[in-house]
């Protein structure tokens, strides 16, 4: 590749990056629809003509920084999995991480359960929304089906979906709750659950018979 066209494309991906960090404070400070491309320009130090040149629309820059903040999430939870592999309560691990960034910074969390609210009444928001969960989804029904191999067991396509699904809504949920009641909700009762729920799965032959019902 010639020496100029990867400068441009280093300094391309530089103004994306630096971009992406302005919109985040924005959007955390004013919210998606109080927020506009010319104040995430300006945060950047940027045009408004750069913002539209590498996203398009205020729509596709949300989702590339919900994109980029689940990517981020499934990443680490991943590397968890893979270091804790001999370790029981490798759930409560992974979720107690988790839920210390929500603690930390909730902005990208919250960003999400805008889009989400925004999507209930625009079917193209919506699309979008499902595809940027899909990772995270993908996430709980590869770990559901490393668990099952590792302890010998046989899942249907239907539980280790089921499974993934009630994984994925715990975390969201406990997040809308933690984020609302700080003070009267344990940061680590979402593990706990984790671990509740998946030893249930493993040793009850009637919790796998409800969750594939529930798909009749």
């Amino acid at each position: 590749m010639p020496r100029g066209t990867f400068d441009r494309s280093v300094r391309r991906a530089r103004t994306r990056a630096q971009l992406l960090e302005a919109a985040a404070r924005v959007y955390s400070d004013h919210g998606v629809e109080g927020a506009t491309l010319d104040e995430v320009a300006e945060e950047a130090g940027y045009t408004k003509g750069a913002v539209y040149d590498h996203f398009g629309s205020k729509d596709s820059l949300l989702f590339a920084l919900l994109d980029e903040y689940l990517a981020g999430e499934v990443a680490e939870q991943v590397a968890i999995f893979e270091a804790h592999r001999e370790a029981p309560e490798r759930p409560r691990i992974g979720a107690d991480r988790w839920v210390e960034h929500l603690e930390q910074d909730p902005s990208a969390f919250q960003l999400f359960i805008e889009a989400w609210v925004r999507g209930q009444r625009d079917p193209e928001v919506r699309a979008r929304v499902l595809a940027a969960i899909e990772p995270m989804r993908e996430m709980f029904r590869t770990f559901g089906q490393e668990r099952a191999a590792e302890h010998g067991e046989a899942r249907s396509e239907v539980l280790t979906e089921g499974a993934a699904d009630i994984m994925a809504a715990l975390g969201v949920g406990f997040a809308l709750l933690k984020l609302t009641d700080p003070e009267r909700v344990p940061s680590r009762l979402l593990g706990i659950a984790y671990l509740v729920f998946i030893v249930a799965l493993t040793t009850s032959p009637e919790a796998r018979a409800l969750i594939e019902g529930a798909f009749d």
